[in-house]
């Protein structure tokens, strides 16, 4: 069954069942309360006639028989029959059901004197000591004609409503069916591969446009990485051409090679050459299981400021060579961390080890530990060229180079990588001016009662 044809059935449905719910309600309420006014109504002047009888007897009974119906109204219906149920006073033709029907309750049909049919009235039969019965009540007639009324015309407009609810039901349909239908052509061209597709948005803000700005993101997103891929595949093959030919060049060399000392050396250059064709392919990986998150099942808690010590005695000989001095500013106490401690061990050094590069000889270069009440800082800085803000976001990029650095070593994955690990730790990368230089910022939020595990 079609999606239009099953919702306009249920928009119909479910207009039907509120309507019977409305009319059922009514029914009830007009109903019995016409009844009860009726019956109420009844039990008075059934007592008021009970009580003549029993004051003033039976020809004070009779006349008041008769003042009820010259003063009531049409609707009142009141006889005195005798013992065999003949009728000595009022404007009933008959005790209803006969004298042999139980004279407590109320009776429902009576046929009143000069008419043929019997009419629906609330009826009171009552045995007087003298044997004979007063039978008192009035009929339903303009109430329940009102009610009656009612009922057809909440009848009829139940049937309106039923068709008014397939109506909307079918427009309902048809408008969700156009939305989600514009959401799956879209779907069908980006399966065709075809990424420029984006779902048209209406600009009301519902739940579709909502959806579509979801879709859309998500769309921008995938662009994005497919670029990034294009560009990440372009500049691998172009960073590896130069390892990979002077690597070639040197087995090539030492192949060709007689004496015995230059192709030592021809060997120990193709040995270079293969480290770091080795290092640039480990730090790709790194960086993709980085962004995929995994490795966080190795997270461990440890001290930061240790680990920044480490690092700091690690590199200060070789800072010393090139002629700068190396600080550290650390807490006087632990900073406790929790994630990765290798990886953020990897990724401070790629950021010193860029600030030695470029940093100025005999320049400051000053490593920072500083814990605030939301994450841990840990940044690098140096008192070099420093980085135009303009072209930190080319920095950032894998294998994204400064013109100035590109016949520097290395294959631009430092800064890269640097971003991957504090984007699996959840933090971020910071890239500041330092006046003159540039200060590098690792800020990783602090451990949570929820994520850290017993060391």
């Amino acid at each position: 069954m079609p999606t239009t044809l099953r919702i306009a059935l249920l928009a119909g449905l479910l207009a039907l069942l509120s309507n019977l719910a409305v009319i059922g309600f009514i029914h009830l309420r007009t109903y019995d309360e016409a009844a009860s006014t009726v019956r109420r109504q009844v039990a008075e002047q059934a007592k008021v006639l009970t009580d003549v009888y029993r004051s003033a007897g039976l020809v004070s009974l009779q006349d008041a028989v008769d003042d009820s119906l010259v003063y009531g109204d049409p609707q009142t219906a009141v006889g005195l029959f005798d013992g065999q149920g003949h009728e000595l006073k009022g404007n009933i033709a008959a005790i209803p059901g006969g004298i042999d029907v139980p004279r407590d309750g109320y009776h429902r049909l009576v046929r009143l004197r000069g008419q043929t049919a019997p009419q629906e009235a609330a009826m009171i039969v009552q045995r007087l000591t003298d044997g004979k019965y007063l039978v008192s009540g009035r009929i339903y007639g303009p109430g329940l004609a009102l009610t009656e009324t009612l009922e057809r015309s909440l009848l009829i407009a139940l049937i309106l409503s039923v068709l008014l609810g397939g109506a909307a039901g079918i427009v309902v349909a048809h408008y969700v069916g156009n939305r989600i239908g514009n959401i799956a052509k879209v779907a069908d061209r980006i399966t065709a591969r075809d990424l420029s597709q984006r779902v048209p948005l209406s600009g009301s803000g519902d739940a579709f446009d909502r959806l579509g700005l979801q879709i859309n993101a998500m769309l921008d997103r995938i662009t994005a990485l497919m670029s990034e891929l294009r560009l990440l595949t372009d500049s691998l093959a172009h960073d590896l051409r130069s390892p990979v030919s002077r690597l070639r060049s040197a087995t090539t060399a030492a192949a060709e090679t007689t004496d015995p000392a230059e192709r030592e050396e021809l060997l120990a250059s193709a040995i270079r050459q293969a480290d770091a064709l080795m290092r640039i392919l480990t730090t790709v990986l790194e960086i993709s299981r980085s962004e995929a998150f995994t490795g966080r099942d190795q997270f461990t808690n440890f001290d930061a400021a240790e680990l920044a010590a480490e690092l700091t005695e690690m590199y200060e000989p070789l800072i010393e060579e090139r002629g700068a001095q190396l600080r550290l500013d650390r807490p006087g106490g632990p900073v406790p961390l929790y994630g990765h401690r290798q990886l953020l061990a990897q990724a401070m050094s790629n950021l010193i080890e860029n600030a030695i590069r470029y940093a100025s000889s005999g320049g400051e270069i000053a490593v920072r530990v500083a814990p605030t009440a939301r994450d841990v800082r840990i940044e690098v800085a140096d008192r070099g060229p420093g980085i135009p803000e303009a072209l930190r976001s080319e920095a950032r990029r894998r294998f994204g180079r400064l013109d100035s650095s590109r016949s520097d070593e290395g294959a631009g994955l430092g800064l890269a990588l640097a971003e991957s690990i504090a984007h699996l730790h959840q933090g971020r990368l910071v890239l500041e001016d330092n006046a003159p230089g540039l200060r590098i910022g690792l800020e990783l939020p602090l451990p949570s009662e929820d994520t850290v595990r017993p060391s």
